[in-house]
């Protein structure tokens, strides 16, 4: 756990940084035409969504990291799929994603409570205050957040999302705990072995937990806790991401550089 006493956000910087990493030339004049204090009342322009969403929405927009990511998906749309906007719908089965084929995130609403805390058996990872590696619950926020992230890279094509394995290939260890470089960029914002990506996992938690007074703990690993898992070989799988946590602990503090 991180704590938050007397930190203050660097909105400056990390615009900076978020705009100089995804934006194209062309780019920067649509993106511009989409101001940041207007972006939660035309999100419709932007996003298919159905009224149940109304509240997250609220949440992540009120974050200036989800609104420069609902942004930068609407710039890039308009630039590269002729406007199209992207759909977010409550119809997932059994997993939150991004859908390709769909141009759209679908969410599975029975997986959260009426605060949007997660009430499936599967949690992430995180570090406490101690440094210990402890499950982390899923939040509906942090997931929609997570999986737009996806469709942002999707839109953009960048290398992480379309050569697969390629992390594992670069760095055996980190690819066994964050599974692959798109993961591992969209969580910790690190874009492996090149620079780093402030619109990400970490920056919009540690945005969050500011606004709202809240520890910030920030997620490792892409693999996640699951309660059915027996008690021996959970604690197995944690003693492994513990033994791997040295080499992630070099790529996982890109945040800091937006706090003062």
């Amino acid at each position: 756990m991180v704590t938050l006493d007397d930190m203050i956000l660097r909105e400056d910087a990390f615009l900076r940084d978020a705009e100089k990493l995804h934006l194209t030339f062309d780019e920067t004049v649509v993106y511009s035409q989409i101001e940041d204090a207007d972006v939660r009342k035309r999100l419709r322009e932007f996003v298919d969504y159905e009224g149940t969403f109304a509240e997250v929405l609220d949440e992540i927009c009120s974050n200036v990291v989800g609104r420069t990511l609902f942004r930068l998906v609407a710039t890039k749309a308009a630039m590269k799929r002729g406007g199209q906007r992207i759909g977010l719908y409550d119809g997932a089965q059994n997993s939150n994603l991004y859908s390709r084929k769909d141009f759209a995130v679908l969410i599975n609403l029975r997986m959260f409570d009426d605060r949007g805390i997660g009430i499936d058996a599967r949690q992430y990872y995180c570090i406490d205050e101690d440094g210990q590696i402890v499950p982390k619950r899923k939040t509906l926020v942090g997931t929609l957040f997570h999986e737009f992230c996806h469709a942002l890279h999707d839109i953009e094509q960048i290398s992480e999302i379309t050569e697969a394995g390629e992390l594992h290939n670069s760095n055996y260890i980190l690819g066994c705990t964050w599974d692959n470089a798109e993961e591992l960029r969209t969580i910790s914002g690190c874009i492996f072995g090149v620079a780093y990506d402030p619109i990400c996992d970490h920056c919009f938690d540690l945005c969050y937990s500011l606004g709202r007074g809240e520890p910030f703990r920030p997620r490792y690993s892409h693999r996640g806790f699951h309660d059915q898992t027996p008690p021996h070989e959970e604690a197995m799988e944690r003693r492994k991401l513990a033994a791997h946590l040295s080499e992630s602990r070099k790529i996982m503090d890109g945040w800091k550089k937006y706090v003062l």
